[in-house]
């Protein structure tokens, strides 16, 4: 009687809970989940309404979640537009791929099932995928069997928009075998009637496993999804619903066998206690003996691991406070839990900083103030960020500190660590190494600048006296009016050089299309290039635009032309060899990338290194401020310039560049 009055108690306690959980108000908006209503028996319209073994689950879920749930048509192949648009908060029966992986967030699988091969009933002549090759088989198109399947030779495949479609095909006779779901191909071949007229030669081709994916870094409605999941699962809602779509038949000779076998376990355990019941009296004593010998046993192991468990805690300490760092922890309502030794002293905090509000530790308010609601929200991490820091005695310090979410055994987010670092010595180094790489510079870049100008100055100077000598001679006047306004214009083009360099004009940006700006630079020296023996390629993918001056980049686009040229005219080329001086132009990422790549002698690392500093060069009638200038350039137009050569190779100049579309970054 005691037994069947608990029993009928916890039976009461679970409706009151289920009344309660039905009767909780909704919170936050409704969830909106596009499916495909061509996979049944998974999702599919059923009098306009959506239906199926992922909906129920999807409503189950969204209860867990106290949301209200709205279902959206969205064909598969729109359904990574829905997602990126905002259209849809959660797709259904997506399956994990790289690429997609890059862009969602796929939640745990909530069903697993394969791929198979259906042939008809009659047909013997296909036993495997290995005997596809020359007969027509119907699939859908963009799905993992679709792209296995494209990798295979000799297979003739007939492609469609759904399952339902690509199956209708074998059916009418159009396609002599099937490739798709065994879920989908199973439930339409029943809900038709023809199941008896086709068979099943490949049940387990390719494992598949469902899931919901959300937008891209959305880890908490993902989280949220696995944890109504697993819910699901363990109270029994998630068989319940795999029952009643998939063993609705199995599942009630399975109730009454299981529930036969319960009344007889029942009847014979009776019987058995009542045989046994007298020699488990006698033995009773003797067992609870050993019991009481057990939980002695018991009660020594647990006093030793809590003795454990308090050395430990001991040693994590020592740790904590024997790191050169210091080290905090706040939870979620910003209270400090913990501040290691090194905090403190750092910080000039003598009284107690744990159980404390953040705000109330100053160190703490400003390395933390502004960026505690972004740890917790977006869960952003701030690592190796620089602070000054005046502590309360007057000490100056720079720090360098980090600042991420701190997790639970659950990777559930229940606080954040913040730990800093007196770098204020290595600053120091840095500024003086900084201030030593400057002046050298600098020295290099007035002894170019004395060098280039010598040379005009001299040629001018000579000139200017020998004109008391010379000024009636009509062959020196000649030359002086030649020359001289040459060395003159020399001086004026290096000093301009300078100045771009220096001060470069503001640019005009307007957008650029790639491939036909470098067919353009490609022709201005098409010519040239094969009056010197070699021959340019422009090689460009389509529509790739981008943002700049297109004065400014033609200019750096010709300095490299002709600086590829000078290398490939130094080496020149062996009997029957053409050199090809290349302009290429890709799409990397949401980047272009412009390539000038030429034939040439190379640089060694040691020229690459000091290639782009004002007035160095190679050449001997070159300035050096080539390179110079057009690296600024491109740092003015938001762009990154990079050297890649190889001694006695070639050289490639790598111009980066964001890619923008219509007038729009992408």
């Amino acid at each position: 009687m005691m037994k069947t009055a608990v029993l009928i108690t916890f039976i009461m306690l679970l409706f009151t809970e289920g009344a309660a959980a039905s009767g909780s108000e909704r919170q936050g908006p409704p969830l909106i989940v596009g499916y495909d209503p061509d996979m049944p028996p998974l999702h599919y319209n059923d009098d306009g309404a959506a239906s199926g073994f992922a909906v129920d689950l999807t409503y189950e879920s969204a209860k867990q979640l106290g949301r209200d749930v709205r279902f959206v048509e969205v064909p598969r192949r729109d359904g990574r537009e829905a997602l990126d648009t905002g259209e849809v908060d959660v797709l259904l029966s997506a399956y994990f791929n790289e690429e997609d992986a890059g862009v969602m967030e796929f939640a745990d699988p909530y069903i697993k099932t394969s791929v198979g091969l259906y042939v008809h009933e009659d047909n013997e002549s296909v036993d495997g995928l290995a005997d596809l090759g020359g007969i027509v088989t119907a699939l859908e198109t963009d799905t993992l069997e679709y792209d296995f399947l494209r990798n295979i030779r000799g297979v003739h495949y007939h492609t469609a928009t759904s399952q339902e479609k690509a199956l209708e095909l074998l059916l009418k006779g159009r396609a002599e075998a099937f490739v798709g779901n065994v879920l989908t191909a199973s439930y339409i071949l029943e809900q038709s009637g023809r199941q008896e007229e086709f068979q099943t030669v490949g049940s387990y081709l390719l494992p598949v496993e469902y899931s919901m994916v959300v937008q891209g870094e959305n880890y908490l409605l993902v989280d949220q999804l696995n944890r109504a999941l697993r819910d699901l699962r363990g109270d029994g809602t998630y068989n319940r619903l795999y029952t009643q779509w998939f063993d609705q038949d199995d599942d009630l000779t399975g109730r009454l066998w299981l529930a036969l076998q319960v009344i007889g376990t029942l009847l014979v355990a009776i019987v058995v206690l009542l045989l046994v019941g007298v020699k488990w009296n006698r033995q009773l004593k003797k067992e609870v003996r050993k019991k009481t010998n057990v939980l002695n046993e018991l009660n020594q192991s647990l006093r030793h691991q809590v003795k454990q468990t308090k050395s430990s805690d001991e040693f994590k300490k020592q740790i904590l406070n024997s790191s050169p760092r210091g080290i905090a922890t706040v939870d979620r309502e910003g209270i400090v839990t913990s501040f290691n030794t090194k905090a403190k002293e750092m910080a000039g905090f003598s009284e107690e900083a744990v159980a404390r509000h953040f705000t109330g530790v100053r160190i703490l308010n400003q390395l933390l103030g502004d960026k505690f609601e972004d740890v917790f929200t977006r869960k952003k991490l701030y690592l190796g960020e620089g602070a000054e820091w005046e502590r309360g005695d007057g000490s100056s310090y720079f720090l360098r500190y980090y600042v991420y979410p701190l997790y639970d055994l659950n990777k559930k987010m229940t606080g954040i660590i913040v730990t800093f670092e007196d770098v204020t010595e290595e600053k120091k180094l840095r500024q003086q190494i900084f201030e030593q790489e400057k002046n050298q510079a600098l020295g290099r870049v007035v002894a170019g600048i004395a060098h280039e100008i010598r040379n005009p100055l001299t040629s001018i100077k000579t000139f200017v006296e020998l004109i008391p000598l010379k000024f009636s001679n009509e062959r020196f006047q000649k030359e002086i009016s030649t020359y001289v306004p040459q060395e003159i214009e020399r001086v004026n083009t290096l000093i301009e050089g300078l100045i771009d360099y220096a001060k470069p004009k503001q640019a005009d940006r307007k957008i650029i299309n790639v491939g036909p700006f470098l067919d353009e630079c490609t022709i201005l020296f098409k010519r040239t290039a094969n009056n010197s023996g070699f021959q340019m390629k422009c090689e460009s993918e389509e529509d790739l635009f981008i943002e700049a001056d297109e004065n400014q980049l033609k200019q750096v686009i010709i300095n490299l032309v002709l600086n590829g040229i000078d290398a490939m005219e130094t080496v020149g080329a062996a009997d029957g060899e053409v050199k090809t001086l290349t302009l290429t132009a890709c799409q990397k990422w949401n980047q272009v990338i412009i390539t000038v790549k030429d034939e040439g002698e190379g640089m060694s690392r040691e020229q690459q290194k000091q290639a782009l500093e004002p007035f160095f060069t190679t050449k001997a009638k070159g300035t050096g401020l080539g390179l110079a200038i057009a690296q600024q350039y491109i740092r003015d137009n938001n762009g990154q310039m990079r050297i890649d050569s190889i001694k006695g190779k070639g050289t490639s100049i790598v111009l980066t560049f964001d890619r923008v579309k219509g007038g729009r970054e992408e």
